[in-house]
């Protein structure tokens, strides 16, 4: 079936190349024997990998691709690791969201992600509908933009090391029912303070940014990949900002002990107003 579907898309990407003029959607599936939602699964598919390859060269009997990147920095390091944990973390985080939600999207790479998600989605015309996003991140900005989803602009100042936007004071109109965000490092109830659940950032300036963008927001969702769990920075932008809000936080599995922590992290956060919930995404098997 992939090698069917790889065979396909280069086809289309012959077929485009040959094009001097826009194509329509129906008759391209008609010339492809495939229908149109296929056809924009196979474009968004395209889309993907001409927007992180510039060319493929040759080199001394080596082969290497020249990549589209972004500047070089935190966010570029993390961009290639764990990436089919970080899909499945979307994938789970974007099934469970509701129509019309106005969604604050920060930075990072488990959140550019879930931007990937809602644009394939959007694509192909699937559920959640009619989101409206804001988001501080440059990549997900654009991967929200080219699909079609009403998007804007979280912060002002720009960061090379994050791609991403922040602002020392933090300003805006847009009221979003629903935050999700990444995190460096995230500690599992192991304070004895009214932190409880902590949520590290890399950067001072980013952390104090998240601290604002998060004190208003109702619901929160954490997606972050198994290998932050458990890892602290100087910077803890959850802590006292979670108290009083919804909490779920995603991850691609998590251990027994990891279950225990957060169970009883449960029922502690309670008295400060807290509902957490969390869950381990299942594998997609595509």
């Amino acid at each position: 079936m992939s090698e069917h579907a790889d065979a396909r898309r280069m086809q289309l990407m012959e077929l485009l190349a040959q094009c001097e003029e826009p194509q329509d959607l129906d008759s391209l599936a008609d010339s492809m024997r495939c229908d149109a939602r296929t056809v924009r699964r196979d474009i968004d598919q395209l889309q993907q990998l001409l927007h992180r390859v510039n060319g493929i060269e040759l080199r001394r009997g080596k082969v290497q691709v020249s990549r589209a990147g972004y500047s070089p920095g935190y966010f570029t390091d993390q961009l290639d690791r764990r990436t089919s944990a970080k899909r499945d973390i979307a994938r789970a985080v974007v099934a469970g969201l509701h129509d019309e939600l106005a969604i604050a999207l920060t930075a990072g790479s488990t959140p550019y992600a879930v931007a990937c998600e809602i644009r394939r989605a959007a694509v192909e015309g699937a559920h959640p509908h009619n989101l409206i996003v804001f988001t501080n991140s440059i990549p997900s900005l654009l991967e929200l933009v080219t699909a079609g989803v009403s998007a804007g602009v979280l912060g002002e100042i720009y960061s090379p090391e994050d791609c991403a936007l922040h602002t020392p004071e933090y300003r805006s109109a847009f009221q979003p029912s629903l935050a999700i965000v990444g995190a460096s490092g995230v500690l599992l109830g192991t304070g004895t303070g009214p932190g409880l659940l902590d949520l590290f950032s890399h950067r001072a300036e980013e952390a104090a940014f998240l601290k604002q963008v998060l004190s208003a927001v109702p619901e929160i969702i954490v997606a972050v990949d198994s290998t932050k769990l458990g890892k602290r920075h100087p910077w803890n932008f959850g802590a006292t900002s979670l108290h009083g809000k919804r909490v779920k936080m995603i991850s691609e599995e998590l251990t027994t002990e990891q279950f225990d922590r957060l169970s009883d992290l449960r029922e502690r956060l309670i008295a400060y107003g807290t509902d957490l919930t969390f869950e381990a995404c299942r594998r997609a098997t595509a």
